[in-house]
């Protein structure tokens, strides 16, 4: 590894050696760890002018602000400039504040934060930039997800705290840092919010809220909730951010859509109904579906309708990054994610590889379970056993390999090349659109929730084609092409609207519902879950505006 630095014939081996271990050590920080934890050499500072610094800091001051954000304070529309001058106002008063910015799809929620973080970044200021997913995270500038920033729990109980320990680099950033953005944060449970709330106050000695900074978290409440393994409905609602003690000083901000034509806004109208579960109902929870969206099901051909309506002449696209990206079919479950993509890499041009994973069970010294039955087992978020893969397809990150350079779960991706034990892709969604990475096979472990009564340890490239992807996968992205298939109804909270709000208009959104038939009528129509009890009430909004700003 020394050999890949430049050289001088003045530069001497130990000079080079501590160049290494300090990168090393650099992305060993990333994820929470330090060189001195491992069998190395130690790590000297001679000639290091930045040691006074700690990198964490260093990294957040330089974060390049991107120039069309610098002027996007003049382009706030009414609801934003609003929303902007009631945050900057708290902190140009160094107040401590708690903000939600709620608002739908299109009503640029992102356009807000990236104008917050400019603003502050401009004059000098650290801000934290978080999301609950890591596809969200990629789409702003310097953004992780908030587990890996503030080392919450994954597994976040009522005691439970961040593993931040107040005299790490990462304490003293929090210190210095004037606000935290934290997005998605309805995807949050409730515990991670508290866990962080709680380390907050303790690190920075103060009892206010996050230890008295500003702290603005947003996202849709119509969209799913918090996963709670095989959890009821109540489960579910507690777990909500809404039920967390910090939600009553919480102060609200709404955002309303921006519509662009009649069209857009009668979709817009469509999708509000959904997401409000007021749309009208047949059979209880049955919705109708736009008969101009919809696919009408009449066997295994319908699927492949689906798939030509969402991918057009798929086989002249094979090396084409931007018919990629745009387009995508969305379903409940990862088993039909999974037939889906088989299906579309069968068509899809170029020599396929199968890439075949390694695995064991942990701490089975006696083999007791057979590698036929350890190679059949699919939970979600594990790659498959056999990943096949084409030179030009479509990939979807699995893992959180490196967020500061924008490989974060969720990431898609396209492969530019296989080899035996490493991936070229390039990425196509977020602020790092266009960059290329490679990807080692690493291991995975299956969680306690996967239902298996051992740990299984896979060893594999922490990817799965994204032909097709799961609904809630896609939350947070903008897809303009989007095919829904529905084998079976959707089964949880804000499914229905999260597939639907994916796309840009109603145009470019085909369904596809396998028991989409009520007796007596000749329209479609699928489930709608919406649990009405986390909605955020107009009223309360329109009060906290009118109180507030």
């Amino acid at each position: 590894m020394v050999d890949d630095y430049p050289s001088t014939s003045t530069t001497t081996a130990l000079v080079f050696t501590n160049r290494l271990l300090r990168d090393i050590n650099d992305i060993l920080l990333q994820h929470g760890k330090q060189i001195t934890q491992y069998d190395l050499p130690a790590l000297t500072h001679e000639n290091d002018n930045d040691n006074s610094i700690p990198r964490v800091i260093q990294e957040e001051l330089s974060v390049e602000v991107p120039r069309e954000d610098l002027c996007s304070v003049t382009r706030l529309n009414n609801d934003q400039s609003k929303a902007f001058k009631c945050i900057m106002n708290r902190i140009d008063r160094r107040e401590s504040g708690v903000f939600f910015v709620d608002g739908p799809g299109g009503s640029g929620k992102t356009f807000l934060y990236r104008a917050i973080i400019a603003e502050l970044r401009n004059k000098g200021h650290i801000v934290l930039v978080t999301a609950s997913s890591g596809i969200a995270a990629t789409l702003l500038p310097g953004g992780r997800t908030t587990h890996s920033r503030f080392k919450i729990p994954i597994n976040a109980e009522p005691s439970s705290i961040c593993n931040i320990s107040k005299q790490s680099d990462l304490a003293k950033l929090i210190r210095q840092t004037t606000a935290i953005i934290w997005d998605e944060a309805p995807m949050a449970n409730k515990e991670s919010v508290q866990s962080l709330d709680r380390t907050l106050r303790d690190l920075l000695a103060n009892d206010m809220p996050f230890g008295g900074k500003v702290m603005v978290m947003g996202g849709d409440f119509r969209q799913v909730l918090p996963v709670v393994p095989k959890g009821s409905k109540s489960q579910m609602i507690s777990a909500s951010i809404v039920k967390s003690h910090l939600w009553a000083s919480t102060k609200i901000l709404h955002l309303r859509q921006n519509m662009r034509s009649s069209n857009d806004h009668v979709f817009a109208e469509y999708l509000m109904r959904i997401g409000d579960g007021i749309e009208p109902t047949i059979h209880e929870d049955f919705v109708r579906i736009q008969a101009n969206m919809a696919i009408p099901w009449e066997g295994e051909t319908s699927l492949h309708k689906l798939i030509e309506e969402i991918f057009p002449n798929l086989q002249s696209h094979g090396w084409d990054a931007s018919y990629m990206v745009e387009r995508a079919i969305l379903t409940p479950k990862n088993h039909d994610v999974q037939q889906l993509n088989d299906i579309i890499i069968n068509q899809f041009p170029g020599e396929e590889r199968n890439l075949v994973s390694f695995d064991e069970v942990e701490g089975d010294a006696n083999n007791l379970y057979q590698q036929e039955y350890l190679n059949s087992v699919s939970t979600g978020g594990l790659p498959p056993h056999v990943l096949k893969v084409k030179r030009g397809a479509p990939l979807m990150l699995l893992r959180n390999i490196d967020p500061k350079a924008g490989l974060c779960n969720g990431t898609r991706l396209l492969c530019r090349g296989t080899f035996q034990n490493m991936l070229d892709v390039e990425i196509l969604t977020g602020h790092h659109c266009g960059r290329r990475a490679f990807l080692p096979r690493i291991k995975h472990k299956t969680t306690e929730n996967s239902g298996l009564p051992f740990i299984l340890i896979r060893k594999q490239f922490p990817v799965r084609l994204s032909f097709a992807i799961t609904i809630n996968k896609s939350q947070g992205q903008t897809i303009p092409k989007v095919g829904i298939y529905l084998p079976k109804h959707v089964f949880s909270h804000g499914q229905l609207y999260v597939a639907l709000s994916r796309s840009i208009s109603q145009s470019t959104t085909k369904i596809l519902v396998k028991e989409g038939k009520i007796d007596g009528t000749s329209r479609k129509f699928t489930r709608n879950v919406v649990f009405k009890e986390i909605l955020l009430p107009s009223s309360q909004v329109i009060y906290v505006l009118s109180k507030y700003v």
